[in-house]
């Protein structure tokens, strides 16, 4: 063997030994190295589920927040007072004496049992009346009676009571004079006296228009309005009107209309008797508008769209109206088939004002005839 080879074999074979070496010693620094460390956790596996981990709910403290003070009210601005012109006004004129009922002998008493009645007359007219009586204003005093509870149909006279209830709803402050009144079909189609109210003048009077057609021109679809605007509805306006005859003590008075008009089908009219008109005057006379509407003579309801001419409102009371009877300011006359003429009258004179009631009469100029007399009768009582 060549000699450069074994030197070759041998210089391999000690790089072998060194490789050998080396290897040992590194293996030997390994396992030192792996006994002094803290062993290493094993990797977590991960999943392909998606169902969503729960996610621990944190508690978190209430924290107590102490309420601000009230803050105080800032002051308010002095008043301005600005400068105006006084006009002098005329004072008001002082307001009658009018007498309630009182529950003694010889005066109109609201304490007497009740004597309303289903029954329905075919008629109640008399010659020259069905019932009468006369009292004195100031003190409730009757002065004279005659047949005064005797059942009569005051046919027209109810409107008197329709207009107390509206002057009492507006001193309530429920409805105003200058309310619109709405026209409904049953309005438009009341008969008998009327001024002709047409549902397309709905809105165009105002309800102290309608208390003047009532209580001037008795006016029935006037009254129909009137009873609608207060009471929502006919017979919730019939229903207060007969609660105010009781409370009045109207022992015999029974309600079924807001105008008096009879009824078909052979129902019952309003009835009523002249103490209980009577009693129902006083309550009218207290009220300070009612004299306003009951002596006027004349009035005349507006145009508007419908109507090209005003509508004239004459008095039908004739003592106010085209014969007057000295003194005589109200109140309200009554007139269909089966109650005959009725008339509800007040006049003053001096210091004395006196009422007098005449239910029942076969006609017009009977009445007439008859109330003056019973006028004249009362203030001759009472000099």
């Amino acid at each position: 063997m060549k000699k450069s080879n074994v030197t070759f074999i041998a210089a391999a074979l000690i790089a072998i030994h060194v490789l050998i070496f080396l290897v040992v010693i590194g293996t030997k620094e390994d396992k030192k190295l792996a006994q002094t460390q803290p062993p290493r956790a094993k990797p977590t596996p991960t999943t392909t589920s998606t169902t969503p981990q729960p996610v621990p709910q944190l508690a978190t403290p209430e924290i107590s927040i102490p309420e601000a003070p009230p803050i105080a009210p800032m002051p308010e601005p002095e008043p301005v007072v600005m400068p105006v012109e006084v006009v002098e006004m005329k004072p008001a004129a002082p307001t009658e004496t009018i007498a309630s009922t009182r529950n003694i002998a010889g005066y109109l008493r609201s304490d007497r049992p009740n004597k309303r009645t289903k029954q329905v007359f075919p008629e109640l007219k008399n010659d020259p009346y069905q019932s009468a009586i006369v009292v004195d204003a100031r003190t409730g005093k009757i002065l004279y009676e005659n047949r005064s509870a005797v059942y009569s149909y005051p046919a027209s006279v109810t409107k008197m009571m329709t207009m107390l209830l509206t002057l009492e709803q507006i001193d309530a402050g429920i409805i105003s004079l200058n309310d619109r009144v709405k026209i409904t079909p049953e309005i438009a189609g009341i008969g008998g006296s009327g001024v002709y109210l047409d549902v397309r003048e709905s809105g165009a009077y105002t309800v102290d228009q309608m208390l003047q057609c009532l209580m001037i021109h008795s006016a029935n679809d006037a009254a129909a309005a009137l009873a609608i605007h207060v009471g929502g509805t006919t017979q919730g306006f019939v229903d207060m009107m007969n609660q105010k005859a009781r409370e009045l003590g109207m022992n015999a008075t029974k309600y079924h209309t807001p105008h008096g008009l009879p009824p078909s089908g052979g129902k019952q009219p309003d009835i009523s008797n002249a103490y209980d008109i009577a009693i129902l005057s006083l309550a009218a006379l207290r009220h300070p508008q009612t004299l306003k509407y009951t002596s006027t003579k004349l009035a005349w309801l507006p145009t508007n769209s419908l109507r090209k001419e005003k509508f004239m409102l004459a008095n039908r009371n004739q003592l106010v109206g085209k014969k007057p009877y000295s003194g005589c300011d109200g109140l309200k006359t009554g007139y269909h088939s089966k109650g005959g003429f009725s008339l509800a009258a007040t006049a003053k004179q001096g210091n004395d004002r006196v009422i007098a009631v005449i239910l029942g009469c076969e006609n017009r100029n009977t009445r007439d005839t008859e109330i003056r007399k019973l006028l004249d009768k009362g203030f001759a009582t009472l000099k």
